[in-house]
């Protein structure tokens, strides 16, 4: 259902494909998490070994272990209390005085455990023969799947003054759940019950919610439903596990900046077998954003792209499998609009990729959610579930939509990894609020420009709290400055005088004058 085309295992080249957007977007490049640079993003990469964040002190982290994960993560006292799934473990935080940039609290990272209602699955699983194509991963018998049970899972609690995230090792390393501190909404769907689907690569496959890894093929990958081994960061945790085909070993590093909204992600694959392998990395993100447990009528897509690729659709009047569509609007509507999903549809949209930057947000909530990524990282799907039964995934009928990012520009392209090397990189998420939308985005923040008669109306939020100069020229001569704080829970709004017709550009620039966003003429 998921899957409509044919999936191939031609090798895939590290090529950046061109394509037109049809907006004007002036791309600034992703700025480095202070903690650790990755290399800079260019149309040929070249394979390196990521940095792995330790405390200033500390020796670099080793190599993951052999030894298989564990099946369940004993919980160790710390200095913090570890909060409960069933109490509120985050709520809005008071913004600080306007004049104010505070110092940037620690990183809080402690061990817990959260309780879910779960199938029971391990005893309907069914061994693979060597002609399977997902061989020597379990098949399941839905039949023997027994009916849902409370179970605790070890979890860890990562923290900073803007987000709290919660990291389920156990569930395949996945982030479950993300709470925007600012505003106290969780952004990502959470399902009330781990109820297995008749979906993904495996045929079967837990709709979980929060963000997960799939590896190393397409359709949530093979290994996502199992326990991750794990190492606890000063700033996050590292997950990984060793896939059974291939023997190459998947990676994530989930950290968080002090002083900083970002989510840093830093997927890494290596290869330490002595052949060639082709695979597929994809992050799936389950969202919501919404202040009950499913999109909303006022969610939009954020895809800045005029064109798009089918996956699959159960719309009848949409192209099919791998044809190409208009983007946002085909056929009369606009696809950027939530409501307008009758049927499922999946779509990839790799001129994303080239601008840097995708997301979703919620004009009822106020809310959204930014992915910034190098342009060589080529993948960017959005999947909606349309008219589907939510009885497919869930117990009490709570929906969500996916916003995926990936290695490769589609599920039907491979990338291939020669025997020891290794390929990494680090993407960038955030949450923002109070905005309106936006129509661009780099790793510092996002803007929504708006022209309005002989007006442009400007909103812009970062992602770390910082004095800046907003300038907004037209036609090349300088219309409106403003010095403002802004930041997380901070956004900035603003109105310029605007010449009818002419261009205008706007540049945001920081303390040291650092230009952190720049888009349009003299941005």
């Amino acid at each position: 259902m998921r899957g409509g085309a044919t999936r191939t295992g031609a090798g895939w080249r590290f090529a950046r494909a061109g394509a037109s957007i049809a907006a004007l977007v002036l791309m600034v490049g992703c700025v480095a998490a202070p903690t650790a640079a990755p290399p800079t993003a260019s149309a040929s990469p070249t394979v390196w070994v990521a940095p792995t964040l330790v405390p200033p002190t500390a020796t670099a982290s080793p190599a993951p272990p052999t030894a298989p994960p564990q099946a369940t993560v004993a919980p160790t006292a710390t200095a913090l209390p570890a909060p409960t799934e069933t109490t509120p473990v985050s709520t809005a935080i008071p913004a600080p005085e306007p004049t104010a940039v505070l110092a940037p609290q620690p990183v809080a990272v402690w061990e817990g455990s959260v309780t879910l209602a779960t199938y029971g699955w391990e005893q309907a699983l069914v061994p693979s023969t060597p002609d399977d194509p997902i061989y020597p991963y379990p098949r399941l018998d839905r039949e023997a799947v027994a009916g849902p049970a409370p179970r605790t899972y070890g979890a860890v609690f990562i923290q900073n003054e803007y987000v709290q995230l919660v990291v389920l090792p156990e569930m395949g390393g996945r982030i479950l759940r993300w709470t925007d501190r600012t505003t106290g909404r969780q952004l990502l769907y959470a399902n009330p019950v781990v109820k297995p689907t008749g979906w993904g690569y495996r045929g079967w496959w837990f709709a979980t919610g929060g963000i997960e890894w799939a590896f190393p093929t397409d359709e949530h990958g093979l290994n996502e439903y199992r326990a991750w081994q794990y190492e606890v960061l000063w700033n996050g945790v590292r997950v990984w596990d060793t896939d059974d085909r291939t023997g190459m070993t998947v990676e994530v590093a989930i950290q968080l900046e002090a002083g900083s909204g970002r989510v840093a992600l830093t997927p890494r694959i290596s290869n330490s077998t002595g052949e060639a392998h082709a695979y597929q990395f994809w992050s799936n993100a389950m969202l919501t954003l919404s202040d009950v447990n499913a999109p909303s009528p006022e969610l939009r897509f954020v895809l800045p792209a005029s064109e798009v690729i089918v996956h699959s659709s159960g719309d009848g009047a949409l192209p099919g499998a791998g044809s190409a569509m208009a983007w946002p609007v085909y056929g009369g509507r606009d696809f950027s609009r939530y409501p307008t999903y009758t049927g499922w549809l999946g779509v990839f949209a790799p001129q994303a990729a080239d601008a840097g930057f995708s997301g979703a947000y919620d004009l009822g909530t106020d809310q959204g959610i930014v992915r910034v990524a190098p342009g060589w990282v080529r993948g960017v799907k959005l999947f909606c579930l349309g008219n589907l039964d939510a009885g497919l995934w869930t117990d009490d009928g709570s929906r969500y939509v996916e916003l995926w990012g990936g290695l490769t520009s589609t599920f039907w392209a491979d990338a291939t990894l020669e025997p020891g090397n290794v390929v990494s990189w680090t993407e960038y998420w955030y949450a923002v609020s109070g905005v309106g939308g936006y129509t661009y985005a780099n790793a510092e923040g996002a803007v929504r420009l708006m022209p309005n008669g002989d007006a442009l109306e400007v909103a812009l939020i970062t992602a770390r709290l910082v004095q800046v100069t907003v300038v907004v020229r037209q036609g090349g001569a300088e219309v409106s400055r403003w010095q403002v704080v802004v930041g997380p829970g901070r956004p900035f709004h603003a109105t310029s005088a605007s010449g009818a017709g002419e261009a205008w550009g706007v540049q945001v620039v920081d303390e040291a004058g650092e230009v952190l966003v720049a888009l349009g003429v003299g941005g």
